[in-house]
């Protein structure tokens, strides 16, 4: 069989990076070359992985990563930040960027917010030159009437729920919403002499996905498929990348001299936003009497915690979930997808502090699931997370249906079953035939 150029478009945090990583490991394995083109501040990690990086990116890296991060989760503001200055603006840069690195490629792969890579799979795909395939990493991407993806707020995601003629009306109008956020797209669109997205036009929900093929790169237990999702879409299960199974000598050492700890992490972007959730997160282990690890991200949030900690708390600025999540009592988190379902493969209960995005929908999802209980960011206090923490920890039947879970999950291939995928729709376009 003659052997594939593989690209692989991505934009956001580690949370939209690992996946990728895991499938582009399966993918050298089976012989091929995989490209993951996104910004520069992955190449290392993706180097480390043994996968080519290119970067596809226009935008600087924030010089402050804490103001950027704020401004990011803002409740309200967020996400057309996100959308339309971080990536929607960049869409003409990172297009040309991306020609040349997708020149050679058989199979063209782009996320929610890849829109110029969206653009390139769009041409390429039209004229035979490649395979383009979409990626959705959480259930909230696919925005079905069916299954509506949770906001956080109570009232309105019950009312959503009872039928898919509600669930319709919150599509339409969080399309109304976000219209706006994709100018910069369709602008580009119509310079490069491109037909607009019908129905509303809009990249970021109708254009993100292929229509040949769209991977749904989570757990069956998070969403199922619904009769309004992409006719192609696929779920995978999930593309679990397991950094390292090696913690430093200091954290070995402290979960070796004690009771399993609670642990604290906003994963590798909402961890920026500052020290409070830390300070509340220390003040409810104190008055709980737990053992505790902190995630601090950074030296910067590190420095703004009291200098000597009391010995049942140990605070890291990272350390691979894979190794130490296992290890932990309950695991208290942001709801981001990658960190949701690392801490799902581990069989621990949560608590889920859901700070935006799709994190409030994968708090539901958890919830559900009966491994969870939610937070909203907004309410996290010391005094609000305590009892939350206590039920956790005294009730037994999350630990249970958490156990139960990870052996669901831990049937899962979802890097394989990608990586079958992306061949198949190679096979089912000529590019190669199997020996």
């Amino acid at each position: 069989m003659r052997h594939a150029h593989i690209v692989i478009a991505t934009v956001g945090s580690l949370g939209d990076l690992f996946p990728f990583l895991a499938i582009g490991q399966e993918l050298n394995a089976r012989g091929h070359r995989v490209t993951i083109a996104t910004h520069g501040i992955h190449q290392s990690m993706i180097e480390q992985a043994g996968l080519n990086f290119a970067d596809a990116s226009g935008m600087p890296e924030p010089e402050d990563r804490e103001a950027f991060t704020a401004r990011a989760f803002d409740r309200w503001r967020g996400p057309r930040f996100v959308v339309h200055d971080f990536a929607a603006m960049d869409v003409q840069a990172s297009y040309e960027k991306l020609v040349p690195i997708v020149a050679d490629a058989d199979v063209l792969i782009t996320t929610t917010l890849a829109f110029a890579a969206q653009i390139l799979g769009e041409q390429l795909s039209a004229v035979g030159k490649l395979s383009w395939l979409s990626a959705v990493l959480a259930p909230a991407g696919f925005l079905s009437a069916y299954d509506p993806p949770a906001t956080g707020i109570t009232l309105l995601d019950n009312l959503m729920r009872r039928s898919p003629r509600r669930g319709r009306w919150l599509q339409a109008t969080a399309r109304r919403i976000t219209h706006g956020w994709t100018a910069p797209v369709r602008d580009f669109r119509r310079s490069l002499g491109l037909p607009p997205i019908s129905p509303l036009g809009d990249p970021f929900h109708q254009g993100q996905h292929a229509p040949r093929g769209a991977l749904a790169l989570f757990s069956p237990l998070l969403g199922l498929p619904q009769p309004d999702w992409p006719r192609y879409a696929h779920i995978t299960g999930f593309a679990r990348y397991a950094q390292s199974t090696e913690l430093d000598s200091s954290l070995s050492t402290f979960l070796d001299s004690g009771s399993a700890p609670l642990v604290f992490t906003l994963g590798s972007t909402a961890v920026h936003m500052g020290a409070g959730f830390l300070r509340e997160s220390l003040a409810a282990a104190l008055r709980l009497k737990q053992r505790a690890v902190l995630f601090t991200g950074s030296s910067e949030i590190r420095a703004k915690l009291p200098k000597d900690l009391p010995a049942s708390i140990h605070a890291v600025e990272y350390a691979p979930h894979a190794a130490l999540f296992p290890r932990a009592s309950v695991i208290i988190h942001h709801g981001g997808i990658g960190t949701s379902s690392e801490a799902l493969y581990a069989g621990k209960p949560m608590l889920v502090v859901p700070h935006g995005f799709d994190q409030p929908d994968n708090a539901a999802r958890l919830k559900r699931l009966g491994v969870a209980k939610v937070l909203p960011a907004a309410r996290y206090r010391e005094n609000q997370a305590a009892p939350f923490l206590q039920c956790l920890l005294a009730n037994h039947t999350y630990a249970e249906q958490a156990m139960i879970c990870a052996v669901s999950s831990h049937g899962e291939r979802g890097a394989s079953t990608a990586a079958d995928i992306i061949e198949r729709s190679l096979q089912q376009l000529g590019f190669f035939e199997h020996a």
